[in-house]
């Protein structure tokens, strides 16, 4: 009895660790698509418009750190 409580409990862990991973894949997609609209409005927007310096640190805050790291050692 205790073994098969054991063996259900792994199968609801692994089946939770499966929709936590494909909840993460949805969320980097809607991220990916965020930071590329962010993109494109940035570069629609004229530099003396309020919006600018707005989509550009949401841009800046957004960036992989990988990205962000490579800016700033430039």
């Amino acid at each position: 009895m205790i073994a098969r409580n054991g063996i259900d409990r792994v199968i609801a862990l692994e089946r939770d660790k499966a929709n936590l991973q494909a909840e993460v894949s949805r969320l980097r997609e809607l991220s990916d698509e965020m930071f590329a609209t962010i993109v494109a409005a940035l570069s629609l927007a004229p530099q003396d418009c309020g919006a600018y310096g707005v989509l550009d640190e949401a841009i800046k805050s957004l960036q992989p750190k990988v990205i962000r790291s490579a800016e700033v050692a430039l």
